[in-house]
């Protein structure tokens, strides 16, 4: 047996903690880009109150406010342009996962040079050489886990893809995880990103390349998770419900870095690169079926979390397979998602399309190997 484990080599975890992020920063660099999406926290009075504490820690800040919704080309581009255009020296991304993967392949590429579209897998062909720029990640929401990958995931509308630019060095060199920052998170949204948690976690734990140090942080976080997320979607007030999903979000993070993940994502990201479709919530429609498939083709693994998912044990592991599948789909029911792929607008006349998008790294991953027609036979029986 044999592994590698990778993650942020410095994790600052709790309530308030935003407070530390002019400190910080000021210890990296002298010339901020700060990426955010903007609304939600200017609304707050956080990001007034963080750029406060950057001037009085004498860090200048260059502001790029438009990193919403999927990160795209033209979004990671502009964040480029702007940040070498200021000379900056250091990368904070505070927000969603589209603002800190927006953050992160900006501090990834502006040392270097072109367009984010020459460094992602499987459409470009450059390499990173010089290193990228120290980033901080501050996530708002308990969903991606980027605060602590080490790639950022990049869409393009226009050719329909979906892909990562990823570097080892593009980790961040601190995670700023505050679960206070998730609170006014309304529930939509909450639901969306807490899905895509507990789906990265899941999934990592069957992955290919799943490990034993994964494992543990999976079977510890998932059931954990799962109940929080119906009471963080009940009262987003509830302190211990938003600590225990900023926790789990992190660690899925740490998880889908260093052991992948499966089909529910490799379709998520053809639904995003397709249809738009939200990360989070084709996710969270998705997993359930893809582990009765993956289980009714040997995967057993997934028992291991049936006693502490369902409460029982179960002798049969496939019975304890769809189990947990069952309790995957309950939640996601009761969560308002989407039930079906017509929900999410796909139909037979784009299922070609959507399963050609959807074979990319986490595809690969996933322990019943898919083949293109395979996909398309998965998709249109939930279709």
């Amino acid at each position: 047996m044999g592994f590698e484990f990778i993650t942020a080599p410095r994790i600052v975890f709790e309530w308030g903690a935003v407070k530390k992020l002019p400190g910080i920063c000021a210890g990296l660099g002298k010339r901020c880009l700060v990426v955010t999406g903007g609304s939600s926290l200017r609304r707050s009075g956080v990001l007034d109150t963080l750029f406060e504490g950057l001037a009085d820690n004498g860090v200048h800040v260059t502001r790029y406010d438009r990193a919403s919704g999927e990160p795209t080309l033209q979004i990671v581009d502009a964040a480029v342009e702007l940040g070498r255009s200021a000379g900056v020296d250091v990368v904070l991304g505070i927000g969603g996962g589209s603002a800190m993967d927006t953050a992160k392949a900006a501090a990834g590429v502006i040392p270097n040079a072109g367009s984010v579209r020459d460094y992602l897998e499987g459409v470009g062909t450059a390499k990173i050489t010089a290193n990228p720029l120290p980033f901080i990640a501050a996530p708002t929401t308990a969903g991606t886990g980027s605060e602590v990958t080490k790639n950022a995931v990049i869409m393009s509308k226009e050719d329909k893809f979906k892909v990562s630019i990823r570097d080892d060095r593009m980790m961040a060199r601190v995670a700023v995880v505050d679960p206070e920052l998730t609170v006014s998170v309304p529930p939509d949204v909450t639901a969306a990103s807490g899905m895509d948690a507990i789906c990265q976690l899941i999934e990592s734990f069957t992955t290919a390349l799943a490990n034993p140090m994964c494992d543990a942080l999976a079977l510890y976080h998932t059931p954990r998770a799962m109940d929080a997320l119906r009471r963080a979607y009940d009262d987003g007030g509830d302190r211990q419900a938003r600590e225990t999903m900023s926790l789990a979000a992190m660690v899925s993070g740490m998880c889908l870095a260093n052991a992948g993940l499966g089909a529910a994502h490799g379709i998520g990201a053809g639904l995003g690169a397709v249809l738009g479709v939200l990360h989070g919530v084709a996710c969270g429609m998705l997993l359930p079926h893809v582990i009765r498939y993956n289980a009714a083709h040997g995967v057993r693994k997934y028992a291991q979390l049936a006693p502490a998912v369902c409460g029982r044990h179960y002798a049969n592991e496939e019975d304890g397979a769809r189990a947990v599948a069952d309790a995957v789909a309950e939640l996601a029911l009761y969560l308002k998602l989407p039930v079906s792929l017509r929900e999410l607008g796909v139909t037979e006349a784009n299922v070609d399309e959507l399963a050609a998008a959807s074979m990319g790294s986490s595809m690969k991953k996933n322990p019943v190997p898919f083949t293109l027609d395979e996909c398309r036979d998965f998709i249109l029986s939930l279709i």
